[in-house]
């Protein structure tokens, strides 16, 4: 029983904003948070406002679409007060792919044909193929193939004019979906290939996912369900690795109908509570109603009828919601064998009905596309025939023209040559005259332009002069004005230099002077947790304790004080001269205090130390001495001195996501209550206590903010006391050490 629809993988290609140089320079720079703190610095509704929001819109739907229609409704609320009308189109276009992405069909088609009216406006070639192809989604999410079909060749047309290569990748993949569903797969799998190509050429990823995906299903219809489970998965590492939500839920929605059919229920379920909690994450109605149909029948197959009824039962409810054939027809099929499996007959037989049903329209509906595909082959063809043979006739009647036009230019030449040569020989007769008469004259006007040419010589001689004096003076003017305008622009810079020079050193002397108190501050707390963890007080005690065994020839027991006291000196010591330490150092100078402190009060309390499995110590980093004071605090606020029988301290450490939490629990007598104020005093003289390590927590949150924290409660019962202190995760290299 396999009704599950595949989804096929629509290329959706978004040009928010045409114009180059604009939305291309920030989109890969600015995420939503900075983008939101450059908005509210600009509150003016103008073209750069429209430009933040329109990027909002496009990082927000990233993550959730909706989260995107609010930045393009604004851009639409002062369009008019927008210079540059290609943000107008393009927020037209962001909200047609969100209405398309819920499923919001006929608004997706509205604002698409809103986007070209603004393009053809602005003659924008590249939106309007953008807006067409879209469009031609629209149809095809809905299946109806032969509008979708006639926009893509629109858009094809388009891109190839336009010489754009990647667009017209998604176009042949957006063709060879419609191939799969007219049922022509060698012709899908054709275009399929063709479009993958392109994809890699240009490391395309989206485009790759989706037509590996598609490639997939192609497969499956052809009952290769191993190659189609393939192709899937390798769709979805591409889609996880670049974190695109959508095709993520799309595949994992195929692998669960792919497993379905070959009847392994469980594996179906698993991918499909995938898709589904994805699908819910962005809101896709349309896929959910296909997932619940999957999730419908794995549970048939397992048997489970109750829970198989009522996921068909919600396919059905999206089906009709969105208008989905294919859904609605799966889902009554579904639900006729759940009540035949439930003996419930009449019930069976009404979902029956309606699946026989929704079963003719699709048939119509495919005999409808395969008409339409085979009657656009025709025309295309008898088009093709009529240019032919227009053209041939038009080069026949060009020949014709161009022979009539020959003869036309010689008759005319010939004519032209013998009027030529009639007016030739009255120009000579003329020319003869002429030429006495001119001789005359020449006679004549010798002597006087032998006497003007003296003068004029000399007259030439005095302007040359003249010339020569006035081009050396605008010389000496043009190169004193050079230099002084280089004088300026040289000192001009010089200035901005040095401006910028003293502007750099006062910033670099303020965090010089920011880092190097953090640094005292952090170095004070460590010293003063130093001075805690080996306050004399301590020390004094354990070479008392080590004196009194060697009082008593206990040497082994001596021996063993001394080598723990010296270990754990060294490691203090060691560790007194790093920020942060590895965790496994730290954990051993833990145990090797408490140790020591148990056998310095005759083992009068018992101790464990655990951390969670998956923690690998020697990669972690811990700022040094800073859950020992709480270990002391343990022993000697809550338990020394209080006779408590079954007195225990526990130290545990794991790991939530990016924080390592470290807790410190007693069973002694808690916050509140104290039968020793006199110890209890004494030992916070000397103790470090809480202020020292909040102070130590303040300075980790300002180098790593918000991730650190410390607590103090009562334990359960009101009895023993529990310290939590709360780390950042920091492997080694992640900190100074």
């Amino acid at each position: 029983m396999y009704r599950s629809a595949i989804f096929l993988k629509i290329s959706l290609f978004f040009i928010l904003l045409i114009l180059p140089g604009t939305v291309a320079c920030y989109a890969q720079s600015y995420k939503i948070d900075s983008l939101s703190l450059l908005l509210k610095s600009h509150p003016k509704q103008d073209d750069k406002r429209a430009e933040l929001l329109l990027l909002l819109a496009t990082e927000g739907m990233k993550f959730d679409p909706k989260q995107g229609l609010p930045h393009a409704d604004e851009v639409l609320s002062f369009q008019n007060a927008i210079k540059n009308k290609n943000y107008v189109a393009s927020a037209h276009r962001t909200k047609a792919g969100i209405f398309l992405y819920l499923s919001r069909f006929p608004e997706s088609l509205e604002s698409y044909n809103r986007a070209i009216t603004v393009d053809k406006i602005l003659k924008n070639e590249v939106g309007i193929g953008a807006a067409l192809g879209n469009i031609g989604i629209v149809y095809m999410t809905q299946g109806k193939f032969p509008e979708a079909l006639k926009y893509f060749l629109q858009a094809l047309k388009k891109q190839e004019e336009l010489k754009n290569e990647l667009y017209v990748g998604i176009m042949l993949t957006n063709a060879g979906i419609v191939y799969t569903e007219m049922g022509d797969y060698k012709e899908a799998m054709s275009h399929y290939q063709r479009a993958l190509s392109v994809f890699k050429k240009y490391k395309h990823f989206v485009g790759q996912a989706n037509t590996l995906g598609n490639i997939g299903i192609v497969h499956s219809k052809m009952n290769n369900l191993d190659e189609a489970i393939k192709y899937s998965k390798l769709a979805i590492q591409i889609g996880d690795s670049i974190g695109n939500t959508r095709i993520s839920a799309r595949e994992n929605g195929n692998l669960s109908g792919y497993y379905s059919k070959q009847r392994q229920p469980d594996q179906a379920l698993k991918y499909g509570s995938i898709a589904i909690q994805k699908n819910e994450k962005i809101n896709n109605i349309k896929s959910l109603g296909f997932n619940y149909q999957n999730f419908s029948d794995a549970y048939y197959q397992k048997k489970n009828y109750a829970l198989s009824k009522s996921y068909a039962l919600n396919a059905l409810k999206i089906g009709q919601e969105v208008n989905v054939t294919d859904l609605k027809r799966d889902a009554s099929l579904g639900l006729s064998e759940v009540y035949t499996a439930l003996n419930m007959p009449d019930s069976a037989f009404r979902y029956y009905k309606m699946y026989k049903e929704y079963g003719d329209s699709i048939s119509n509906d495919q005999k409808k596309n395969e008409i339409t595909r085979m009657g656009m082959q025709y025309e295309f063809d008898k088009t093709e025939a009529v240019y032919r043979e227009k053209q041939i006739l038009a080069e026949g009647q060009l020949k014709q023209q161009q022979l009539q036009l020959a003869l036309n230019r010689a008759e005319l030449q010939r004519g032209l040559q013998q009027t030529a040569l009639q007016k030739a020989l009255l120009e000579n007769e003329k020319l003869v005259s002429e030429e006495k008469q001119k001789q005359l004259i020449i006679s004549q006007n010798n002597e006087k332009l032998q006497s003007n040419k003296l003068n004029l010589l000399s007259q030439q001689q005095r302007f040359d002069q003249l010339e020569i004096r006035q081009l050396w003076l605008y010389g000496i003017l043009a190169i004193v004005s050079l230099l002084t305008v280089l004088i300026y622009l040289l000192n001009l810079s010089r200035i901005r230099k040095l401006k910028f020079a003293s502007t750099l050193q006062l910033r670099e002397a303020e965090q010089n002077n920011l880092k190097l108190e953090h640094q005292y501050q952090l170095s004070e707390s460590e010293l003063r947790a130093i001075r805690s963890q080996m306050n004399p007080h301590f020390i004094f005690n354990v070479l008392n304790s080590i004196e009194s065994y060697i009082m008593d020839n206990d040497k082994r027991t001596a021996s063993r004080l001394v080598q723990k006291f010296a270990s754990l000196s060294r490691l203090i010591l060691e560790n007194s001269i790093k920020s942060l330490i590895p965790a496994d150092k730290e954990w051993k100078a833990l145990r090797l205090y408490t140790e020591l402190e148990a056998m310095r009060y005759n083992n009068s309390f018992t101790y464990s130390f655990e951390h969670a499995p998956e923690i690998s110590l020697s990669t972690i980093l811990l700022p040094p001495m800073l859950i020992q004071p709480l270990i002391e605090n343990a022993i000697l606020h809550g338990i020394i001195g209080q006779a408590i029988t079954d007195a225990h301290i526990s130290v545990t450490m794991v790991q939530s996501e990016q924080t390592l939490i470290i807790k410190v629990s007693d069973n002694g007598i808690g916050l509140n209550r104290t039968s020793n104020k006199t110890l209890v005093n004494v030992v916070k003289e000397k103790s470090i206590g809480l202020k020292s390590i909040r102070e130590r927590i303040k300075l980790l949150n300002l180098q790593y903010p918000g991730s650190a924290s410390f607590s103090v409660d009562e334990g359960p019962e009101q009895r023993g006391t529990i310290a939590v202190i709360s780390l950042p995760v920091l492997g080694v290299g992640s900190g100074e050490i």
